[in-house]
């Protein structure tokens, strides 16, 4: 879709499109018109590969994402890069009809301000939108932004002090979210790491003899939840096989 809007874009702005231009044009701008290829031809290679590094991306996460906890984290590379191309793609395609918007309407200036005045008013509240999302849904990710992306596409809730210390105090509040929550998360996991290895060592106790006659006695008297693993190893423990090993050993502790 970025494509074909490109290329549609390049087509109308191109003077080598309608003709050419020739030098003793009135409306031939040789430095402009050059100037809009340039650009054109940046914000195309932007679009075919951020489409191309997309799609690797798609197929990927549809084959791997659902065996990997952590897929997010591992592609962030590829993402930010995508990332960088998606800016790359607005910032060339802004200037090209910027450019093309000259190089067309010049010298017919009411026609050049009124479509120049729309479009800034277009780009403007479409960047006044993006920065008023991240700094109010994601402020703790916009507020660790790098200047230049910030300045450079969502400076809106820079421009002002109240709406500087506004983004502060709501990257506070959702860093000690993602705090409490990743705790929670820790907690969770490791409980059920602990259940996971109990229910191991469980299970392992009541295989040998003495687990098997324990756990049919547990059942016997109505404990089914019972865990006897604990009674096992304690039994284990003191369970003589050689006679050899009662030798020297204290009347008290026979008589146990």
């Amino acid at each position: 879709l970025f494509l074909g809007g490109t290329w549609v874009l390049y087509e109308w702005g191109s003077s080598f499109g309608y003709g050419g231009c020739f030098a003793d044009d009135a409306g031939c701008h040789p430095a402009v018109d050059r100037a809009f290829e340039a650009v054109m031809a940046l914000s195309i290679i932007a679009n075919i590969f951020q489409a191309m590094f997309a799609s690797f991306l798609w197929l990927m996460s549809i084959l791997f994402s659902g065996s990997h906890q952590n897929w997010v984290y591992g592609t962030r590379y590829l993402l930010l890069f995508c990332h960088i191309l998606l800016i790359c793609v607005l910032v060339f395609t802004a200037s090209g009809i910027a450019l093309g918007l000259y190089a067309k309407f010049t010298p017919h200036w009411p026609e050049l301000g009124v479509t120049l005045a729309f479009f800034v008013v277009v780009l403007l509240y479409g960047m006044w939108a993006t920065s008023n999302i991240a700094a109010t849904e994601i402020p703790l990710e916009y507020y660790h932004f790098p200047n230049w992306f910030k300045w450079g596409l969502m400076p809106f809730p820079l421009l002002r002090r109240g709406a500087r210390q506004k983004t502060r105090e709501a990257a506070e509040r959702r860093a000690m979210e993602l705090k409490a929550r990743a705790f929670q998360e820790r907690a969770l996991l490791y409980n059920a790491n602990a259940s996971t290895s109990k229910t191991r060592r469980r299970k392992k106790s009541e295989t040998t003899s003495v687990g098997r006659l324990l756990r049919r006695a547990a059942d016997a008297i109505g404990r089914c939840d019972f865990d006897v693993s604990k009674y096992v190893e304690k039994l284990e423990e003191d369970w003589y096989i050689d006679t050899s090993e009662l030798r020297h050993m204290s009347v008290d502790v026979l008589s146990k």
